[in-house]
């Protein structure tokens, strides 16, 4: 069944649900009214929810796969692949690829939180409870904006009045609905577009809220904590450019996590709940994605046996692995000699030293968390925000030698200038969040363009990316277009413009 806003919102209004290829979720199709009587019901939803972003259309597979076939460290076998359309930029009005499983699926937990958020407050519980479950709510509801923002929108400098790089054409963001009546009233009258600005203003409002809410509130690394909303609203915020705010909130998110050592790098980066990790999403031996997984897209299993003369070689025939690092990967990843993060790189069906694994099943191929914050991207992006506001450049590289020495076992040595600082910093996020959502969007929200290998669906024709291409984001799909009459003339610049009966 096509699940567009307007059916949606239908649906939710009569029941809370969750349709996803895990079925973790224990109440499917539970009235609203018998959920929610007490605070257990409560965090029976919000579980539900966490299970919406575990769905391989979501952050168990299309966020970072998105990121990785658009950027320019992977490119996608020829033919039979999936995510080949994101990769060769060939999505249309038309052919919009996986945006209308992302749309579908990102606006499934909009409307579970919203829901979430009304009933909460009719339940007589201890405040603490009530507060917890707010406060995740709204740090999944503005995630989930954020990343409709980034699939679908164009980044602040492009979209937002006074921005660098800004142009009318790029104003638009998503269409916003944040209350239960909300839901209900896109029955009949199903939202238009809100401008880049308002949804920015949104998703800092909610992240703001589940910062309070949640402060001092810790439940495991499968949750969101307070210090993992106060992460989350960094990200946001050096997508925005303000640097102040987002070491303010940044170094909130600091505190009870370490980096791992050099020498264990390669026996426990990958290994569940490690020191590194604020906040991932579980997967187990009985609940898994299988083939739909990150891990079976992008590599073959591998034997992965620090000092095996066979290690790195691929151990088994499984996955499609048709997604593989390129030469640029491998030179940024091998920049440094004995950098720990070379151990990445290994072999797989599409050649030499093409696969990446980041992510290494235990049991099985498809059993690997996904990494949603970690205390990397926090370093790094203080070491940014720091940067660019060039009061204390000594901060700045002070972060940014946490991550580096821990990989190089060597001290960071700072360059003669600002510039050449922020783009080691960059270059720096771009070896260790690798296939973790963030290096196709750094270039982007910064305006950096990048050149790719012609490999693969990447043709020569797209090897050079300078955000003229219309790809860049993905279309909003036609079949919301189809149900959704007051988004018809709000599509991305260079699609084509909805016609009826086509």
């Amino acid at each position: 069944m096509k699940q567009k806003i307007l059916i949606f919102a239908l649906l939710l209004s009569l029941f809370v649900a969750c349709d996803d290829v895990l079925d973790k979720t224990p109440y499917t199709s539970v009235p609203t009214e018998t959920l929610f009587e007490d605070i257990e019901g409560a965090n029976i939803a919000l579980v539900g929810v966490y299970n919406s972003l575990s769905s391989s259309d979501y952050y168990g597979r299309l966020m970072y796969a998105f990121e990785g076939s658009k950027g320019p460290d992977f490119y996608v076998e020829d033919t039979g692949n999936r995510f080949q359309e994101e990769n060769g930029y060939r999505e249309s009005s038309t052919l919009d690829a996986y945006a209308n499983n992302a749309w579908d699926q990102i606006y499934s937990v909009v409307m579970l939180c919203n829901n979430i958020l009304h009933y909460i407050e009719l339940i007589d519980a201890d405040a603490d409870e009530i507060a917890a479950v707010k406060g995740q709510a709204l740090a999944l509801r503005g995630l989930a904006y954020f990343d409709l923002m980034r699939l679908f929108a164009y980044p602040p400098t492009f979209s937002i009045p006074g921005g660098d790089n800004y142009d009318d054409k790029y104003k638009w963001g998503v269409p916003l609905m944040i209350s239960k009546e909300d839901n209900d009233e896109a029955v009949e009258t199903p939202p238009a577009r809100s401008d880049a600005q308002t949804c920015y203003q949104q998703i800092v409002t909610d992240l703001q809220g589940a910062t309070v809410n949640l402060d001092g509130f810790s439940n495991g690394t499968y949750f969101i904590s307070g210090r993992t909303a106060n992460a989350l609203l960094a990200r946001v915020y050096l997508y925005l450019g303000e640097w102040d705010n987002a070491i303010a909130v940044g170094e909130q998110a600091l505190g009870g996590n370490s980096m791992l050592s050099y020498d264990d790098f390669t026996t426990k980066y990958y290994i569940p709940l490690n020191s590194e990790n604020l906040w991932e999403l579980g997967y187990s031996s009985t609940d898994n994605l299988g083939s739909n997984s990150l891990n079976s897209l992008v590599r073959n299993p591998t034997i992965d046996e620090p000092g095996n003369p066979d290690d790195g070689e691929i151990a088994e025939d499984v996955g499609y692995a048709g997604y593989g690092g390129n030469v640029y990967l491998r030179a940024v990843l091998n920049e440094v000699d004995g950098d720990a993060r070379q151990y990445l790189i290994c072999n797989s069906e599409l050649g030499d030293d093409t696969g990446i694994r980041k992510y290494i099943g235990e049991g099985a191929h498809a059993v690997h968390n996904i990494y949603m914050v970690r205390l990397p991207e926090i370093y790094l992006t203080l070491a940014e925000a720091y940067a660019e506001q060039g009061t204390d450049l000594g901060k700045a590289e002070e972060y940014m030698n946490n991550v580096y020495e821990a990989r190089t076992n060597m001290a960071y040595t700072a360059p003669a200038t600002t510039d050449l600082l922020i783009a080691d910093i960059l270059k720096e996020r771009r070896k260790e969040l690798v296939l973790e959502g963030h290096t196709f969007w750094d270039h982007f929200r910064r305006a950096i363009p990048f050149d790719r290998e012609p490999e693969g669906n990447v043709s020569s024709d797209v090897a050079h990316i300078d955000y003229t291409q219309p790809q860049v984001v993905y279309p909003i799909p036609m079949n919301e277009m189809e149900a959704n009459p007051n988004i018809r003339n709000q599509q991305n610049p260079g699609y084509a413009a909805y016609v009826a009966g086509e």
